[in-house]
């Protein structure tokens, strides 16, 4: 039989722990504070001199036997080799070079004989002109000898990496510039760097297209090419002091 003293006791203590319970259920249920932040996207452009251009040139020869086209092709494109070569001086050089040989039928008539086939023998150089001062000289040259067909012209730099590490970092002080407005617009002050999220970083191309058949080809290099580069960044934000 318990004592009514000692039962009150009883209760007090458990009321007690049931006290301190409920406080730490409630303690465990409350969320942490949200951390407050920013997260801007930066963009970043360069622009840089080209130093080299970058062109095909097609030597093809037709005929009506697969051995004549062959033949004839053979000595066109020796001739195109030379020609190339002379070149070299004024900083031409041959980067690669292909062939293949193709089977052309012509559309089928409405009448009862079929015409013949056409075989097609095709060499595509693929040339480099380090001198761009002489590249209409050298565009000249080429179409001159009767032998090419010259196609898009594509102007580069030789460091394209370095350019492009410029433009992710002009995209960076775009980013903190863009991320420091909105704080200071908004009462705060950025704190430390969270996350960084790099983007799209790429040469936004300088080519023109090119249909050199006669000589004296006036062509117009871009005076610099563009390189763009993109990134995300997430800054936590604080109060101003």
């Amino acid at each position: 039989m318990i004592e009514p003293m000692q039962g009150d006791t009883t209760m007090r203590i458990a009321a007690a722990l049931m006290i301190a319970m409920t406080a730490c259920t409630a303690y465990a249920q409350t969320p942490p504070p949200r951390e407050a932040f920013i997260s801007v996207a930066g963009e970043g452009r360069v622009n840089v001199a080209p130093e080299y251009a970058e062109f095909f040139a097609d030597v093809s020869t037709r005929a009506e036997t697969l051995e004549a086209a062959t033949k004839r092709h053979t000595d066109r494109a020796a001739k195109a080799v030379a020609v190339l070569r002379a070149l070299s001086k004024q900083g031409v050089s041959v980067e690669r070079s292909s062939f293949r040989l193709d089977q052309y039928r012509p559309p089928r008539p409405t009448g009862p004989k079929q015409p013949a086939p056409e075989y097609r023998a095709t060499t595509t150089f693929a040339v480099k002109a380090d001198q761009l001062a002489s590249l209409n000289e050298v565009i000249s040259s080429i179409a001159a000898a009767g032998l090419f067909e010259v196609r898009t012209i594509r102007y580069g730099i030789k460091d394209e990496q370095r350019a492009i590490d410029d433009a992710r970092r002009a995209a960076v002080k775009n980013a903190r510039r863009q991320a420091e407005v909105y704080a200071d617009a908004a009462g705060v002050k950025l704190a430390e760097i969270l996350e960084i999220f790099d983007g799209m970083a790429q040469n936004l191309g300088s080519e023109a297209a090119l249909r050199a058949a006669t000589p004296n080809v006036q062509v117009a290099p871009p005076a610099t090419i563009p390189f763009r580069a993109g990134i995300n960044i997430k800054w936590r934000i604080v109060s101003q002091p």
